[in-house]
């Protein structure tokens, strides 16, 4: 698309330069032409006698020469009319060409004003993502929060079933030591009276005491067994909650990757734009410095490296690729150094890029 607007613009500037020129060459023919050019003085007749002279001769002249005066008015009256067409078609063409120039201007600045349009999109759906990064990031601290508190209510629950259990069996002890006691005194009182009982009941007390030993064996060991899997689900879910972490950071770092990608990739495409911008616009300005050079044949291009200074000023011209024609060539540096200082964009990735460059110069 630019190429076609500036190949369109200078394409008409070459076209008004051409019918500025026709007009004035019209202009100057039309000078030359009107001036009056001195009648061919007749050859004095000698005149011998007066009653020789022939009267119809004379009028015969006269009439000739008048007859050829007014094909000269008509001739420069119809070539003044042809100039004057010629004027007017040339005024005309050089108002539509005017009109075609305001055009592609117009159409250049809507293209600018779309492409300012969409780079304040990419902005805003880059901004948009941020901000939904953050808020699934603070809905996920929240949740943190939210089990950490349920886990701690569940720790200290289950603390106070433990202790009200212990509270319990202490009560029981108790009650069972002070049930033992009054039993043992009621025992003693009818020690003598029941000798043969008496040793069957410590016989009862020895299996029973066994009894309870193995029960608080069991109790013990149930308790061990309940202490190591409550460890082990602790441990279970400390890993599950580092692999969380672990995937969460590393999808993290995956977005934030293709972000910095895509960030780089628009400004090398933006970059490259303004760079291929300027670059035809330095060829077209070379161009117009161009002159060629006498015996030339047309159609020749070559390739020339170009370094510049800040600023714009030409530092070195090289032919990295001739023409093969020398004169060429040394016509195609010479309008470089002509054309400087050569425009620079103000964007100063793509000033940098245009320290150095090469372009193919091809005027025709």
């Amino acid at each position: 698309m630019k190429h076609n607007i500036v190949d369109n613009l200078f394409a008409g500037a070459s076209s008004l330069v051409l019918h500025v020129v026709l007009l004035a060459m019209f202009i100057i023919g039309m000078d030359m032409t009107s001036t009056p050019k001195p009648l061919a003085q007749e050859p004095q007749k000698e005149i011998v006698q007066a009653t020789v002279l022939d009267e119809n001769l004379v009028e015969q002249e006269v009439a000739r020469l008048e007859k050829l005066e007014q094909d000269k008015k008509n001739a420069e009256q119809e070539r003044q009319q042809k100039v004057q067409d010629q004027l007017e078609e040339t005024q005309k063409e050089l108002a539509r060409k005017e009109q075609e120039y305001q055009d592609m201007e117009e159409r250049a600045r809507i293209e600018a004003e779309q492409r300012a349009k969409a780079a304040e999109e990419e902005q805003q759906r880059i901004a948009d993502l941020a901000k939904q990064r953050e808020a699934e990031e603070q809905k996920r601290l929240e949740a943190e929060k939210q089990r950490k508190q349920e886990e701690e209510l569940k720790q200290k629950a289950e603390a106070e079933r433990k202790q009200a259990e212990l509270e319990k069996q202490k009560v029981e002890a108790e009650k069972k030591r002070l049930e033992e006691e009054k039993r043992k005194a009621e025992a003693e009182k009818k020690r003598l009276e029941e000798e043969k009982q008496k040793a069957a009941e410590e016989k009862r007390k020895a299996e029973e005491a066994k009894k309870k030993a193995e029960a608080e064996k069991k109790r013990l060991e149930e308790e061990k067994r309940k202490a190591e899997a409550e460890a082990k689900r602790k441990a279970e879910e400390a890993k599950r909650k580092a692999e969380e972490e672990a995937r969460r950071k590393a999808a993290e770092s995956d977005l934030q990757r293709q972000l910095e990608q895509e960030q780089q990739e628009r400004e090398t495409r933006r970059v490259k734009g303004v760079v291929d911008q300027y670059s035809l616009m330095i060829q077209q300005r070379v161009k117009r410095y161009w002159l060629r050079p006498a015996n030339v044949q047309s159609g020749l291009q070559c390739t020339v490296q170009v370094s510049l200074l800040p600023g714009g000023d030409v530092k070195n011209v090289k032919i990295v690729k001739s023409s093969g024609n020398a004169v060429f060539d040394r016509s195609a540096e010479s309008a470089v150094y002509k054309a400087a200082p050569l425009p620079q964009p103000s964007d100063p990735k793509a000033a940098a890029a245009l320290r150095d460059f090469q372009f193919i110069f091809k005027p025709e």
